[in-house]
């Protein structure tokens, strides 16, 4: 693990510049790794390349992705959600940041400059996120999450089991990731390597959809979704980063970094899962979006949108004021639900693969998640997500959210209770579809 309390943001990229140092110590780099890959797990902290992109991966990765894995600690699902889930923080913003590490008012001035200095480190991102994928998907399998070569890889990680058919689609890409590293092979550049890469998970991934086991799996479903879109966002932004078109590379970073967050954040953490089984539309969600949204915008959809302010003073507080509230409120009610679901056991033998090791722990997972009637607020799933605000609330208590981008939450939450106070027998899901229209300003799934 790197160590985090001695990294230090210095003035370089975007403007004010951002560079970021290493504290000393076992510091990997994609530039230069001390171990072999056979030896060194897919990912050994919340970055590998240093640069502006790190003050989002550090909370995601220690705020989101590991209270997660907590709530599920001592079964196959816990180390399936670290590795998979470690993988998207690192690899695929790691990708981002071996290009804007090098942005700078000068070199915004020579796109031609910036890609010559940017491609190795471009190529490396690239092919270390194709060789680590291998061992990412077969740790949901219960495999460990240590990476080896992706020659090594060739063969399919998941034979055997309902994920068969991706891994089948992938193999190939696996293995012309390998020649990247050979003298004098014929390797796909980056732009060709991740385009593959997006195609041969796109179809595999459409047809072990089509099985419900694992599409309609919490968590799990929300992983392979979020490859599959980051994968999609990355073969376009590696494309534009290739070309240096600044419009489109600028808005295809953040395409690709806002489709990451509110997928991570909703599908990952599976607070559309829960949403959905209530019927009552997108209450938090909607709001985590929006708050994502005015994140990235910060971007500016060029290259160039920052280089009047630092980097890290106006994204790194707004990361800090979505994912501090989450990890705080949200994430705490979710953690008990899924500890309390898989203390309660599950069924055994899904499928008689491999992969049942993750899948019956989701499963009785998925039955706390999705249950119906209970005494809460709503009695409704939906009440996992908003018992610890509605806790707080109680006795006139301050908005745990407030001063956040999800401090409306408070307001339907704040508003249902005083509805339901003061006319008992209403339908609480009624009171709430009229606040989400009003407040909100959305419009719930009938």
């Amino acid at each position: 693990m790197k160590c985090f309390s001695g990294k230090t943001l210095l003035a370089v990229s975007f403007g004010a510049s951002l560079a970021l140092t290493a504290c000393g110590g076992g510091g990997s780099s994609k530039s230069g790794k001390t171990t072999s890959a056979a030896e060194q797990p897919v990912t050994s902290s919340y970055s590998e390349v240093e640069g502006p992109l790190d003050v989002v991966q550090q909370p995601l990765s220690e705020q989101v992705i590991t209270q997660l894995a907590g709530a599920a600690a001592g079964t196959p699902l816990e180390g399936a959600i670290n590795c998979v889930g470690g993988f998207v923080v690192t690899d695929v913003l790691d990708i981002l940041d071996s290009v804007l590490v090098q942005v700078d008012p000068a070199t915004l001035q020579d796109p031609a400059a910036l890609l010559a200095i940017s491609a190795s480190g471009l190529q490396a991102s690239v092919t270390e996120l194709a060789t680590d994928l291998p061992a990412a998907l077969a740790s949901l399998t219960g495999a460990s999450c240590t990476g080896g070569s992706a020659g090594e890889s060739g063969s399919n990680p998941l034979a055997g089991t309902p994920l068969a058919p991706l891994g089948d689609a992938l193999a190939p890409v696996f293995a012309a990731a390998s020649g990247g590293g050979s003298s004098g092979g014929d390797a796909p550049s980056a732009a060709a390597l991740m385009q593959q890469l997006s195609t041969a998970f796109s179809e595999g991934l459409a047809t072990v959809m089509a099985q419900d086991q694992v599409a309609d799996a919490p968590i799990l479903g929300g992983l392979l979704v979020t490859l599959n879109q980051a994968f999609s966002d990355l073969a376009v932004t590696v494309a534009a980063l290739e070309t240096m078109d600044p419009d489109i590379t600028g808005a295809a970073v953040t395409s690709t970094v806002n489709n990451l967050l509110d997928n991570v954040l909703t599908k990952v953490v599976p607070i559309a899962f829960i949403e959905e089984q209530a019927g009552q539309g997108p209450v938090l969600s909607s709001q985590i979006e929006a708050a994502v949204a005015s994140l990235t915008g910060l971007l500016g959809g060029d290259l160039s949108g920052l280089t009047a302010g630092d980097f890290t003073s106006l994204f790194g507080a707004g990361a800090g004021d979505l994912f501090a509230p989450l990890s705080d409120t949200v994430l705490g009610g979710l953690q008990s639900a899924i500890t309390g679901a898989l203390a309660g056991g599950g069924s055994s033998g899904t499928t008689g693969t491999p992969l049942d090791a993750v899948l019956d722990q989701l499963a009785p997972i998925q039955a706390a998640l999705s249950a119906q009637g209970g005494s809460g607020l709503t009695g409704t799933p939906l009440d996992v997500l908003l018992a610890p605000v509605a806790s707080a609330l109680q006795g006139g208590g301050a908005c745990p959210l407030a001063t956040t981008p999800l401090a409306a939450v408070c307001d339907v939450v704040g508003d249902l209770q005083s509805a339901l106070t003061l006319n008992p027998s209403a339908d609480p899901l009624a009171v709430l579809q009229g606040l989400l229209e009003s407040i909100l300003g959305i419009f719930s799934n009938r």
